[in-house]
């Protein structure tokens, strides 16, 4: 079994042959699939624009400090043998 996966290993690459590079462009597919990429970003990213304007959001004031402290939970009492 182990000498089938070696000879995978070996012979495997050896048989797969990367295209000549002057076979190599780019095409207008590849142009029109960043294209539609692009314009999906841009369509996504007003949508998002859109959507945050809708949100209303108000923050709350921070305590002031010349309020009392909230009492402290008190401690439960010890359990009795």
């Amino acid at each position: 079994m182990t000498s089938l996966w070696l000879a995978l290993a070996v012979g495997l690459p050896l048989a797969v042959k990367a295209p000549d590079p002057a076979d190599v462009k780019p095409g207008w597919l590849g142009f029109g699939m960043f294209l539609a990429l692009a314009v999906a970003t841009v369509l996504l990213w007003l949508s998002m624009r859109r959507q945050l304007k809708k949100v209303r959001f108000e923050e709350e004031p921070l305590p002031d400090s010349s309020h009392e402290p909230e009492a402290a939970p008190e401690k439960p009492a010890a359990p009795t043998p």
